[in-house]
């Protein structure tokens, strides 16, 4: 596998709250994107703090079989909430302070994927397919069929998640499995609310590189507003694989 990993503050914010991570674990790979609550205390803090509990948990439970994946990732996600929740109980400086998270576990087969938030896991081959659901106030109003998807973009409230690590005591994140056949990215809304979907995938087609991809996604992302912190983690296969 190939991985790179990418985060810039953008154009409107001060401080970068966001955390990435990729690492290569045995024979696994681990990426890791964690959005830190904008507006919110100490964002940078917590998005730090879940990237490296997961990478800890998930580190000391590898090697593993394929169908303890989801276990591992919601182990690691579960201790990461607790850690967060733990520090803002504690230290007032810290309190509401929270993060998205999504994180995959991928080996030669296929990737298998977690989120809590709105940060998302996509795969681009022939086309861009949204891995991840959004835990989020629009996708919740989508589904009930209150507002279209193309309403949903510029939706008052589009920012509004439904859950975040460190907020309460529990988190319930949601599973996926995904065949690794072109390219996945992790990303944080920073890149998908100024770079659309089909963008994105001409993007990865066209770039020879995963540095040069995540490079011009970040770019793209600063020339289109830069409205939020940008953070990008890909991956691929090696072509020996």
């Amino acid at each position: 596998m190939n991985t790179h990993e990418l985060t810039d503050v953008g154009i409107k914010r001060d401080a970068n709250e966001d955390a990435v991570l990729t690492a290569s674990i045995g024979e696994q790979y681990l990426l890791v994107v964690a959005d830190g609550m904008g507006g919110h205390a100490a964002g940078d803090v917590a998005s730090d703090i879940a990237t490296t509990q997961i990478e800890e948990i998930v580190a000391n439970s590898l090697p593993a079989e394929e169908t303890e994946y989801e276990a591992i990732l919601a182990n690691a996600i579960s201790a990461a909430n607790r850690e967060i929740h733990a520090h803002a109980t504690d230290d007032p400086s810290l309190s509401g302070m929270g993060t998205t998270v999504v994180a995959a576990i991928i080996d030669e087969a296929e990737a298998t994927v977690a989120n809590v938030g709105d940060s998302r896991c996509y795969h681009i081959d022939d086309d861009i397919e949204q891995v991840t659901i959004d835990q989020s106030l629009v996708q919740e109003l989508i589904e009930a069929g209150e507002i279209t998807e193309a309403e949903a973009k510029d939706h008052p409230q589009r920012n509004v998640i439904s859950q975040s690590l460190g907020t309460t005591d529990d988190v319930e994140p949601d599973f996926y499995t995904q065949g690794i056949d072109g390219t996945l990215l992790l990303c944080s809304d920073g890149l998908t609310e100024e770079v659309s979907d089909s963008n994105i995938a001409k993007i990865v087609s066209e770039e020879p590189t995963l540095t040069e991809t995540a490079e011009t996604l970040v770019h793209r992302a600063n020339q289109n507003g830069g409205s939020d912190n940008i953070t990008v983690a890909v991956c691929t296969r090696s072509e020996e694989e």
